[in-house]
């Protein structure tokens, strides 16, 4: 698969990046990138830091020390809105949606960020804002034909199984039109068949939206299935950054997963 794509230059650009919190670091002088249109892997033992390279990622949390570029232009303790509004989109380890809403519902408050009617508008819901709204509705029904989801478009999620809620997390993601799109755990406590359904849905995603793919994943299977590249974390070190034959490989890398020293 990696082969035959068109990988362009790093997208985004993570150097020297130290984390604290109190005196526990969660993060000691990572460089990494992300690279346009490919499937990046980021995978590591239990409290190895890839979470909160995430959340560094999508400015919900501020390093110490480090420098991080967006588009070529270094960024200055951006928020998670305003990198939402530059093109990065997030979902999370535990489901995040409106649990009362509708599967269309939650879809489409992810075109909020989109929707350009001021509150008055969006109140009087008439003329402008009702056309606007009609608009934002149309994408996001495209996104639920996309996943295939279109059984359930009506249905709360609250009342879905777990595969199909992190189904519809990743379409109100992708309701943003997101140019970096970031996945944490998208397949946790999924079965065979749902992970199966969910590694479909984001080769096609990378594949015919051109988006950018940043994730972190447990199941070794599905990361050398999908991914183009791997970045390794151990205790909030970077251990190894290649493709999944080279990090397969890799005996730091077997170390770290299997706990015990390499002997040669």
């Amino acid at each position: 698969m990696a082969a035959a794509k068109r990988i362009g230059e790093p997208v985004l650009e993570v150097r020297d990046i130290t984390l604290s919190f109190g005196g526990v670091r969660a993060l000691l002088d990572v460089s990494l990138e992300i690279r346009a249109r490919e499937i990046l892997a980021i995978i590591g033992p239990n409290g190895a830091g890839k979470t909160s390279m995430l959340n560094v990622i999508n400015g919900f949390y501020h390093p110490q020390e480090g420098t991080i570029a967006y588009k070529g232009r270094v960024r200055q303790r951006m928020r998670p809105h305003e990198a939402a509004e530059q093109g990065i989109a997030r979902t999370f380890q535990n489901v995040a949606l409106f649990r009362g809403m509708t599967t269309l519902d939650n879809i489409m408050t992810g075109r909020l960020l989109k929707m350009r009617r001021n509150f008055l508008w969006q109140t009087i819901h008439w003329g402008p804002a009702l056309a606007e709204e009609l608009e934002h509705r149309v994408f996001a029904e495209r996104i639920i034909d996309f996943l295939e989801i279109e059984s359930i478009r009506r249905t709360p999620v609250g009342q879905l199984p777990y595969g199909l809620q992190k189904r519809v997390e990743l379409g109100r993601a992708l309701a943003m039109e997101p140019e970096l799109l970031l996945l944490d755990e998208p397949m946790a406590g999924m079965n065979v068949e749902e992970k199966e359904d969910m590694s479909r849905f984001i080769l096609d995603v990378n594949d015919e939206f051109g988006t950018t793919i940043a994730l972190i994943e447990h199941d070794m299977g599905v990361v050398m299935d999908i991914s183009d590249r791997v970045v390794v974390l151990d205790y909030g070190r970077k251990i190894a950054d290649g493709s999944p034959d080279q990090v397969r490989r890799d005996t730091a890398v077997i170390d770290a997963y299997l706990g015990v020293a390499h002997e040669a």
